[in-house]
């Protein structure tokens, strides 16, 4: 993890400022999450067993004789430190990378991924590990306690005590997970994502929002309808035996509570089923017009069919898409002017803005007589001819993992190696250079076919170092190469007039190359502006 990282996640958690968060700190965070959500679902089965009608005789053998009534008391502790021990195994990935966080160390016990894993799942882990406990653990008590008469319980006794310590199981898996994810999200997934990137990791039990709402309406609506129902038939159960009114009035309780239950948890859940398509509908919605976005088209806008927050983030939304599009319209309008590998460079801030040396190769080429063709063709016909030269040219150099950099007049300039880096710029150049002198042929061919005179040119090349970076105003920056490699290029260009050429390449290109080109000394000649002359080579025809 970057120190940019880090300091922004420090900011956002204090406890971690300055990686000083011991081990043992971080176990008790989670620990304490997980413990608290099974006192409190045991405190409710307390207090629920406190008010619990039943005759006072077996309220009496349930609670008093024989030590049953501390069944559930002493049971606890045991299911308690069987949920510590295991919470201990499921959260060793998570803690043990954090401890190495806070420590400013990379954790080398357990993969990324296992960790990443870990961090997602470990909410709905605890909870089910929970339910589990206290589903498998009375089962076990309960049985040995039945074969060898420990406390001489009735089925009646075990199956109320069974029944309650399952309760406590659903309320403490409810509970635990939703107060772990509180805690991931803020701590442990900040720290483990400090990127984003949770959807893509594989292996992780997606709890939607549908999901959500149910756990929610189990927790809140069916569990505490399901223990009054079952209280009441274990009431039943009890009162058999007493005279007929007290039973009738058992039963009718029993049975309008029956209903009663039964109905409401039938609209709850069809309550549950339209909030939750409320909720997902929406979402799903917009993750659609995101994907189709993500994809270029920018003419998606996303439904607002509430005034909701679900309705502010969709009208946040269309206007972070219309922002979009206006962004890429204006990224397409600049790549009209700069190659689109010069654009996007310049956009991500690649590009410094005080410059960069670079070894690189610039060519330049130049129509031959164009004043004349100008001053004795139409201006229409001018710019056509222009246009076409000019994207032959440009198709030579971008199929050479070349750059224009600016067409200025008849001239064309292009760099191989920058921004782009490439290793061989030297033969790209002079490959790029061969592709034009085929592209001009099939122009001229063209033009032979119209009536039009052909096209000549001239392209030199030279490979050095270069100063690369944004020139200009501050206002109205230009991307631009300077340097001695520069002005050796055009000048090179310009003694094609002089040699009867169309392709001069310098020396140090020709000590670049690491393939075979066609090539012919032309000798050494001084050019204008440079002390030094200048040894250049021809490249000759490549078929």
């Amino acid at each position: 993890m970057s120190s940019r990282v880090r300091a922004k996640v420090a900011n956002m958690q204090p406890d971690f400022q300055n990686g000083e968060f011991p081990r043992w700190q971080i176990y008790f965070s989670l620990y304490f999450r997980n413990i608290a959500a099974n006192l409190l679902g045991f405190a409710i089965i307390l207090v629920l067993n406190f008010f619990t009608p039943m005759s006072s005789e077996w309220v009496g053998r349930a609670l008093l004789e024989n030590g049953t009534g501390h069944y559930l008391i002493t049971l606890f502790p045991f299911i308690l430190i069987l949920v510590a021990l295991l919470q201990y195994q499921f959260q060793c990935p998570v803690c043990a990378y954090l401890s190495a966080w806070a420590r400013g160390e990379r954790c080398d016990k357990y993969s990324e991924e296992k960790v990443r894993q870990r961090v997602l799942n470990l909410p709905i882990i605890l909870a089910a590990a929970n339910l589990a406990v206290y589903i498998a653990v009375p089962i076990v008590l309960a049985g040995y306690f039945w074969i060898f008469d420990v406390f001489l319980i009735d089925i009646k006794i075990v199956s109320l005590l069974f029944f309650r310590s399952v309760m406590i199981g659903l309320i403490t898996a409810c509970l635990a997970f939703f107060i772990v994810e509180s805690y991931t999200r803020r701590v442990s997934i900040p720290l483990v994502f400090p990127e984003g990137g949770l959807t893509r990791v594989p292996g992780v039990v997606r709890v939607n929002v549908m999901r959500r709402i149910r756990l929610l309406n189990l927790t809140g609506t069916l569990t505490p309808f399901l223990i009054l129902v079952v209280t009441l038939a274990f009431v039943l159960w009890d009162v058999r035996g007493t005279p007929g009114f007290s039973r009738q009035l058992v039963f009718d309780i029993f049975f309008f509570t029956l209903v009663l239950c039964t109905i409401f948890v039938v609209i709850g859940f069809r309550l549950n089923r339209l909030v939750g398509r409320s909720l997902v509908e929406p979402i799903h919605a917009m993750l659609k017009v995101v994907e189709n976005v993500e994809k270029g088209d920018f003419n998606q806008r996303i439904r607002v069919v509430s005034n909701d927050e679900l309705g502010v983030l969709a009208e946040a939304g269309n206007r972070m898409i219309q922002g979009l599009a206006e962004r890429e319209r204006v990224r397409e309008s600049f790549g009209r002017y700069v190659t689109p590998e010069i654009r996007d460079k310049i956009l991500s801030g690649e590009i410094p803005l005080d410059g960069e040396k670079k070894v690189a190769t610039m060519l330049f080429a130049d129509l031959r007589d164009f004043t004349q063709y100008v001053e004795s063709n139409a201006p229409e016909d001018v710019i056509l001819s222009m246009r076409e030269y000019f994207t032959k040219m440009e198709e030579a150099v971008r199929a050479n993992d070349g750059i224009v950099l600016q067409f200025v007049g008849d001239e064309l300039e292009a760099v191989f190696g920058v921004p782009l880096e490439v290793e061989d710029h030297a033969d790209k150049a002079v490959s790029a250079a061969l592709q034009m002198r085929r592209g001009l042929a099939e122009l001229n061919e063209k033009r032979r076919l119209e009536g039009s005179l052909p096209f000549r040119h001239g392209v030199g090349i030279c490979s050095g170092p270069v100063l690369a970076g944004n020139t200009g105003s501050r206002d109205h920056p230009a991307y631009a190469l300077i340097g001695d490699t520069v002005n050796r290029a055009s000048r090179i260009q310009e003694l094609t007039k002089e040699l009867d050429c169309d392709i001069l390449i310098a020396r140090e290109t020709r000590e670049m190359l690491r393939g075979e080109f066609p090539l012919r000394e032309k000798g050494v000649y001084e050019v204008k502006g440079h002390m030094t002359p200048v040894e250049i080579y021809k490249v000759l025809a490549d078929d």
